[in-house]
C-alpha cells in the first residue's frame, strides 16, 4: 500500500515540478516560435527593402551618368619637328598664348569677310565663326545682322564678286580689345581686279574654357575658349 503511495507521490511531486499545464506551456513554446519567425521575417522585408532602394539609386544614378556628355579637352603643344612637347587639360590649362588669341581673330575676320563662290565654303566659314560667339553676346546679333542683310550678305555677292581677306596686322589694345588690319581684294566672277579696301576692326575677346557642361560639337569648334564678345568693321584710308 504505500508502495503504491510513494509512486503516486512520486508522480504528483514530478507534475508539481512541470509547473505550467502541459497544453499552455506547448502553446508559449509555440507563439514564442512564431513571434520569433515574425521577427526575422520583418528584419528580412526592411533589409530587403533597403538594398532595393539602394540598388534603385545606383541605377538611377548610372543611367544619369551616361546620358551626360563629360568631355575633357587637352591642349598639345609640338615642336618644330611636330612632335608632343607638353600636354595639359585646356580647363587647367594656363593663359592662352597672344599668339593662339592673334591666330584665331584672323580666322574670324577673315571667315566674316571673305566672298567665295563656293557656297558650301563659305557655309562651313560662317560655322567656324559663330563658333567664337555667344547667343547672348552682342557679337552674335551684330554677325546675324551681316550676313542676313541683302547688300552684305556673302551669298549675295558671290553671284557678281568675290573677296579675298589679307590681314595685315593684329595689335592687343588691352586685356580684352584688339585691332585688326586688313585689306579685302575684290575681284568679278572672271577673276578681273575691281578694287582694294584697306578695312580696320576692333574686337572685345574673352575666354571661357570649355567645362564638363560644354557640348561636344562647341569644345571641336572652340577648344580653348576664346570668344569675340563684341567688334565693329569700319574702311580704313
Amino acid at each position: 500500500m504505500s508502495i503504491f503511495i510513494n509512486k503516486n507521490d512520486e508522480i504528483v511531486n514530478t507534475d508539481s515540478l512541470d509547473g505550467d499545464n502541459p497544453y499552455l506551456f506547448a502553446r508559449r513554446i509555440w507563439n514564442e516560435h512564431e513571434g520569433e519567425l515574425k521577427s526575422s521575417r520583418t528584419i528580412w522585408q526592411i533589409t530587403a527593402i533597403l538594398s532595393l532602394i539602394i540598388a534603385l539609386s545606383c541605377v538611377s544614378g548610372l543611367i544619369w551618368q551616361s546620358q551626360r556628355s563629360k568631355i575633357v579637352p587637352y591642349v598639345v603643344a609640338v615642336d618644330k619637328l611636330g612632335e608632343a612637347a607638353a600636354v595639359g587639360r585646356a580647363d587647367q590649362a594656363a593663359p592662352v598664348d597672344k599668339r593662339v588669341i592673334r591666330s584665331t581673330l584672323a580666322s574670324f575676320v577673315t571667315d566674316m569677310r571673305s566672298v567665295t563662290p563656293d557656297a558650301e565654303v563659305k557655309r562651313s566659314a560662317i560655322f567656324r565663326a559663330f563658333g567664337h560667339m555667344n547667343p547672348e553676346d552682342p557679337a552674335t546679333n551684330k554677325a546675324t545682322e551681316y550676313f542676313s542683310n541683302p547688300q552684305t550678305s556673302p551669298f549675295k555677292r558671290a553671284a557678281n564678286e568675290t573677296v579675298y581677306v589679307e590681314i595685315e596686322s593684329i595689335l592687343p589694345q588691352s586685356n580684352e580689345s584688339w585691332l585688326v588690319d586688313w585689306v579685302e581684294e575684290t575681284r568679278d566672277r572672271q577673276g578681273s581686279l575691281t578694287g582694294k579696301q584697306r578695312m580696320r576692326g576692333l574686337l572685345t575677346i574673352y575666354i571661357a574654357p570649355p567645362t564638363s557642361e560644354t557640348h561636344e560639337e562647341q569644345i571641336l569648334r572652340n577648344p580653348l575658349g576664346i570668344y569675340v564678345r563684341d567688334f565693329s568693321f569700319v574702311k580704313h584710308m
